[in-house]
C-alpha cells in the first residue's frame, strides 16, 4: 500500500485511484487511510482527482478553538508532507471518501471489544466514518522519515474535528480508569458477514496534546508471516489524530517502540501545522450536482438486461493550484489523438464519477466514467472536441492521464441510437493477440457526460455492444433530467 493511496503526480492533476481495501481489524486501525468500497478502476479512466473543497455540511476555519473543515484537515496532512518533502500530496480526498455513503454500497460492519467497553478506545470503522457528516475529517499517510512507502513503511494518519465537547466525546470519551480496566482486550471485527479477531494491548503513551493513549495490535490467534499494527490517538483542542503503523514482528513493547516513537514526532509535526493560519479552499464553482447527487443518481440503477450499473464514489476535479475553477476548451491537437491527460485537465471545477457497468462475464463488463461541468460552463465543451477527433480515424494515438500512450488500430465508427447533443461511438482491435475489441462510446447532453469502454470477443460483436451501451446512457441522461 502506497502513501495516502497513491504517489500522486501533482495537485492539480487526478491521481490514480486505489481500491485499499483493509481488512478485518486492519480495516477499523490500519483502514484509517482510508478503503475504498469501489473496484480497480480502469487502466484507460482518469485517476481519482484530488479534493477541491471540503465535503462536509458546514463552513469551519479551524481557527481559535473551532473545528477544522475537511478541506484544512487535508491541508494539515499536506502541509506537514510538504515539509518532509513528499513528491505526492499525503492527504485522501474526504469528497470522494465521502460520496461512497450515497451510493448504499458500503458494507455493513461491526466492531465488539470484550469487556465491551473497551469499544471507546477503538476509532468508528470506516464506512460509518465516511457517512458522518457532523465530523470532520481527512486521512491520509507518509513514510516515518522519508523514503518509500510500504506496508510497514507508511504511517496511516486520520484527523477529526468537531466543536471540542464534540470531538472529545466521540474519539475519546472514556474515563481514566477504562485505561486501566482496558489495559489488554479483544476486539472482533466483522464486514460482510466475515469475522476476524484481535488482540490490543495498550502502551504508555507519549505525553503529547489533551488526552493520549497508545496500542498494540495483533491478529489472533497469530500466524506466520501477520503483521502487527502499533497506534497513536491525541486529542488536542478541536483536533483528534489517530496514527498507525504495521510491524512486521512485534512481539514486544521494545518491538513497538521504534513505530511508536516515529507517530509522536508526526503527531507533533501535524499539532504544529494545524496552528498555522489555514488557507480557505477555493469554492467549488456551482454545479447542478454535488459529488453525493452524482454518486445518488446511479443508486438502484440496472441496464436493460438488468445488469447492475455502479457509481461507487465521485468527487470534484481540483484546478491548479491558486487558480479559479473553470472549464476551458482544449487546445488545439492533431486530429485523431485521443489526450486524456489534456481532456481531463481542461475540466477543473466538475464533478466526477467512475463506475462500472457489471455483465454476465468479467470479460462482459464496462467501466464509464461521469462528467458534470459547472453550471456556467460553455461551448465549445471539452467532449465535443474530444467526439470531433475521432471522426473518420483509421488509427488513433491514446495518450493516458500520466501522459503515456498507445495506439488504436483497425478503428472503425459505429451506430448510435441515443439522443445527445454531442456523441461518438468507436471500436478498436487490441493488440495483445487475442482478437479481441475494444468498443468505446460516449454522449453528452447540457453539461452532462458519459463515456464507456468494454471488451468484445470480435468484430461482429462491436454494435451490439454499442447498443447496449447506448441504451444505458439514455436511461443515465433521463436520470439528469437534461
Amino acid at each position: 500500500m502506497a502513501a495516502g493511496g497513491s504517489a500522486k503526480p501533482g495537485s492539480g492533476a487526478p491521481g490514480r485511484s486505489s481500491s485499499r481495501r483493509a481488512g478485518a481489524l486492519a480495516a477499523v486501525l490500519l483502514a484509517l487511510a482510508g478503503c475504498s468500497p469501489g473496484g480497480t478502476p480502469p487502466a484507460s479512466s482518469p485517476p481519482a482527482p484530488s479534493p477541491a473543497s471540503s465535503s462536509a455540511t458546514a463552513t469551519a476555519t479551524g481557527s481559535g478553538s473551532g473545528p477544522f473543515s475537511d478541506a484544512e484537515l487535508a491541508a494539515i496532512i499536506n502541509g506537514v508532507g510538504k515539509s518532509r518533502n513528499l513528491p505526492y500530496p499525503a492527504g485522501e480526498d474526504s469528497t470522494r471518501l465521502r460520496s461512497g455513503a450515497a451510493s448504499g454500497s458500503f458494507p455493513q460492519a461491526q466492531t465488539v471489544t470484550t469487556p465491551g467497553d473497551c469499544i471507546a478506545l477503538v476509532p468508528q470503522d470506516p464506512f460509518t466514518r465516511w457517512a458522518d457528516k457532523d465530523i470532520f475529517f481527512a486521512e491520509g499517510g507518509m513514510p516515518p522519515a522519508g523514503g518509500e512507502s510500504g506496508p510497514t513503511t507508511t504511517i496511516w494518519i486520520l484527523l477529526r474535528s468537531a466543536d471540542q465537547a464534540a470531538i472529545a466525546a466521540a474519539d475519546f470519551g472514556y474515563a481514566d480508569d477504562v485505561l486501566q480496566r482496558c489495559n489488554q482486550f479483544d476486539l472482533a471485527y466483522t464486514e460482510a458477514g466475515r469475522t476476524s479477531t484481535s488482540a490490543v494491548q495498550l502502551l504508555g503513551a507519549p505525553s503529547i496534546g489533551d488526552k493520549q493513549h497508545a496500542f498494540t495490535q495483533v491478529t489472533k490467534p497469530k500466524g506466520p508471516g501477520d503483521f502487527g499494527t502499533v497506534g497513536l490517538r491525541v486529542l488536542h483542542g478541536t483536533l483528534s489524530i489517530t496514527l498507525t503503523l504495521a510491524v512486521a514482528a512485534l512481539n514486544s513493547e521494545a518491538d513497538a517502540k521504534p513505530a511508536l516513537d516515529s507517530m509522536a514526532e508526526l503527531a507533533k509535526e501535524l499539532i504544529n501545522e494545524a496552528g498555522k493560519p489555514q488557507t480557505p479552499a477555493a469554492p467549488s464553482a456551482p454545479n447542478s450536482l454535488t459529488p453525493d447527487q452524482m454518486v445518488a443518481l446511479f443508486k438502484g440503477m440496472t441496464g436493460p438486461a438488468g445488469e447492475p450499473v455502479r457509481l461507487p464514489q465521485a468527487t470534484v476535479l481540483e484546478p491548479p493550484r491558486g487558480s479559479t475553477p473553470t472549464i476551458t476548451s482544449q487546445p488545439p491537437a492533431t486530429q485523431c489523438v485521443f489526450d486524456d491527460q489534456a481532456y481531463f485537465a481542461s475540466l477543473a471545477g466538475s464533478v466526477y464519477g467512475q463506475g462500472q457497468i457489471q455483465g454476465a462475464a468479467k470479460m462482459d463488463n464496462a467501466d464509464f466514467t461521469v462528467i458534470s461541468m459547472p453550471s456556467a460552463a460553455i461551448p465549445p465543451y471539452p467532449f465535443d472536441s474530444r467526439s470531433e477527433r475521432l471522426r473518420g480515424c483509421a488509427t488513433v494515438q491514446e495518450i493516458s492521464v500520466e501522459g503515456g500512450g498507445r495506439t488504436w488500430s483497425t478503428v472503425s465508427t459505429l451506430a448510435t441510437t441515443i439522443s445527445a447533443d454531442a456523441s461518438y461511438a468507436v471500436a478498436y482491435q487490441l493488440s495483445d493477440g487475442t482478437g479481441a475489441w475494444q468498443v468505446r462510446c460516449g454522449a453528452r447532453r447540457g453539461t452532462f457526460s458519459i463515456e464507456a469502454s468494454s471488451t468484445v470477443s470480435s468484430q461482429p460483436d462491436t454494435q451490439a455492444k454499442a447498443d447496449s451501451l447506448s441504451a444505458i446512457f439514455t436511461a443515465v441522461l433521463a436520470r439528469t433530467g437534461q
